[in-house]
């Protein structure tokens, strides 16, 4: 049951958790009615979704939960059906003979209580949690796939079609199945005795079942019956667009590739879901200080924010979440980008068509003659992509783009590389933000370790990492301090780890660093600057993350080192 605007106004405005000027900028948003002011508050990086809970877990008078800290029990987790948890956002955490607690977002809703209290027979105990942190938290609900698949193929050993409804109901479930465990691709990959299925989660690919080489031709005519793709065409490349509504109703599309391998066609799909498209700022991982930065700098009404890291590290996401906060009725945002991942109502969106001769350089020449407010180019890949791109930003628009560097203080150096004069650098580049993304650890299956010779490892490797680790564990050591990891679990594949998030260095261009641009310094002079202006370097970043039980020593040692 979703709140009045006044009942959001009392328990966020008065309570001092945000402006009144946030709150009605919030609340004017297009999406507000669908999605909530809260949501738009959190999209908007006015509150981040732990302060959100704490402030509607007191306004409701119910204790707040942060799901990310819990772990429930398989037995508590059945007392509800998946369907009707994921149909009401509410998920059972704990459980005894005579009560059960649930996170709600709504714990003033008093039918959904009294039907929960019939179902169960028990009494409930309300606890708040955000919308997002229980949409984010349903795949405890995941079950082994490999079993799912053997049960729909147990149904018979009879010759079945492209049409028959076992191939049908087993495309489904991958689809579902994909979608519900946070998958990025599916890959059906034909071998000399069977088909392989593995999933793309978290950057990684994970095997996920081995189904009879006989269902493997009936998949791929299944799936280009699907993309309306041609199905007696088997020795040549097609590609095709796949809309698919899961069980529970959530709608996402899918990007289908099939290319002929040595034992048969091979289809890989990219989902692309809908929910995807609510991107929040404020949950893509940045630290407090580091949102403030960055909320400051995407508000000023010109200048350039560049995004820097290597293929594959979240930049578009970052653009794609200050886009959702800057898109408003009374300012013209177009985007320049190859390709086009996901549509964004009310921003003009141009996809690069290198056959028609429609490049970065050209496109934003035509953009800048739109009249735009803001304009995000996806990537500044030459010379005169970043003449006009910075042209743009010193003749009073917003520019957004990303580069390809390892850290942000090497932004600087490149585009003087690329041709473009110091002076005009220093005068248009608002903030840099060097980004990587993290896997983050299963809380289905995590456990506390101490591990002195990897922490070791990591002092040898950066020494001036010791006193940083020791100001922020507080100790006076750095020998037996205890980090986190995941045991592995049908949850995240065996992996320990179940979902990503980004680690970031924000690179804010103060005094100091436009006079160094200026005289032509290095990146490690512009590094050092901006370390003593305050700025966390990626591996600190990750540090402070690891120790906190968000991810582990390893993986934040495996992503800065690319």
């Amino acid at each position: 049951m979703m709140l009045t605007k006044e009942q959001f106004h009392s328990a966020l405005v008065e309570s001092g958790g945000v402006t009144e000027e946030e709150f009605e900028q919030a609340a004017a948003s297009k999406d507000a009615a669908d999605f909530g002011i809260d949501t738009m508050l959190v999209a908007n990086a006015s509150l981040t979704d732990e302060q959100l809970s704490q402030l509607m877990g007191f306004y409701f008078a119910v204790p707040s939960v942060n799901l990310r800290q819990l772990r429930v029990e398989p037995t508590v987790l059945n007392l509800l059906p998946e369907a009707f948890a994921r149909q009401n956002e509410i998920l059972p955490l704990k459980a005894d003979e005579k009560s059960v607690t649930v996170a709600t977002s709504s714990p003033n809703d008093v039918l959904e209580r009294s039907l929960l209290e019939k179902y169960l027979r028990r009494e409930i105990k309300m606890n708040y949690a955000t919308p997002t942190d229980i949409r984010e938290h349903l795949f405890w609900y995941q079950k082994d796939p490999k079993q799912i698949f053997s049960e729909i193929l147990e149904k018979g050993e009879k010759e079945i079609s492209a049409s028959d409804t076992t191939i049908i109901e087993l495309v489904n479930t991958m689809i579902d199945y994909a979608f519900q465990g946070g998958a990025s691709d599916i890959h059906i990959e034909p071998e000399e005795g069977h088909t392989l299925i593995r999933f793309r989660q978290d950057g990684m690919l994970h095997d996920i079942a081995k189904l009879p080489k006989s269902t493997h031709e009936n998949i791929i005519t299944r799936l280009k019956v699907l993309a309306r793709l041609a199905t007696d065409e088997h020795r040549a490349p097609q590609d095709g667009k796949i809309r698919h509504r899961t069980r529970f109703g959530d709608a996402l599309d899918l990007r289908l590739s099939v290319i002929p391998t040595t034992f048969a066609e091979k289809a890989v799909m990219r989902l692309l879901s809908e929910k995807n498209r609510r991107l929040s700022l404020a949950n893509l991982g940045f630290s407090s200080e580091d949102l403030k930065k960055v909320s400051t700098a995407i508000r000023k009404p010109w200048g350039m924010i560049l995004v820097t890291g290597p293929t594959g590290s979240g930049k578009t996401t970052t653009l794609y979440a200050m886009l959702q906060i800057l898109n408003r009725r009374d300012v013209n945002i177009t985007t320049i980008e190859d390709p086009v991942e996901y549509q964004i109502e009310g921003i003009n969106q141009i996809p690069v068509n290198e056959k028609t001769g429609l490049t970065f350089a050209k496109g934003l020449r035509s953009i800048v003659r739109q009249d735009p407010d803001i304009i995000m180019v996806g990537e500044i890949r030459d010379r005169d992509t970043a003449n006009i791109a910075v042209n743009a930003a010193m003749t009073g628009h917003l520019v957004l783009s990303t580069l390809h560097t390892n850290d942000a203080a090497t932004a600087f150096p490149r585009l003087s590389d690329m041709g473009i004069e110091n002076f005009l650098v220093a005068s248009t580049v608002n903030v840099v933000i060097a980004q990587r993304l993290v896997r983050k650890i299963c809380m289905n299956c995590i456990q506390s370790v101490v591990d002195d010779a990897l922490q070791k490892q990591i002092m040898d490797e950066f020494p001036e990492m010791k006193e940083f680790i020791m100001k922020l564990t507080k100790k006076k050591s750095t020998k037996g301090i205890m980090t986190f990891r995941g045991k592995g679990c049908h949850v995240c594949h065996q992996s320990g780890y179940y979902g990503r998030e980004g680690i970031f260095e924000v690179l804010t261009v103060n005094e100091e660093i436009k006079e160094a641009i200026m005289k032509n310094a290095n990146a490690d002079q512009i590094h050092s600057i901006a370390i003593k202006a305050g700025m966390l370097t990626m591996l600190q970043d990750g540090l402070r993350r690891a120790i906190a039980g968000q991810t582990t020593l390893e993986e934040v040692l495996r992503v800065t080192r690319e």
